[in-house]
């Protein structure tokens, strides 16, 4: 996602500011995709890995990116930093 792009978003409910997660992040939260272990703040568990994801640290809510797109619905944000 391009940085001037990024700058422009916020998260949704809080309006605050918004990062990219690291790669080493990324694989973390498919690898959790793949045992279905996240569950998203409308209850359904991800499926499907994830192209990106963008953090929150102060919501410490992680909004998913798929097929290029931030999702940036507070139903389909995820607890970051993930739990065991």
């Amino acid at each position: 996602m391009e940085e001037t792009l990024l700058e422009l978003l916020c998260a949704p409910l809080s309006h605050a500011a918004l990062r990219m997660a690291s790669s080493t992040e990324l694989r973390q939260i498919n690898s959790r995709i793949q045992q279905r272990l996240i569950r998203n703040r409308d209850g359904s568990i991800l499926d499907i890995e994830l192209d990106g994801s963008l953090l929150c640290e102060s919501e410490k809510t992680c909004y998913p990116i798929r097929d290029g797109l931030p999702v940036l619905v507070p139903g389909e944000a995820f607890d970051w930093p993930l739990t065991s």
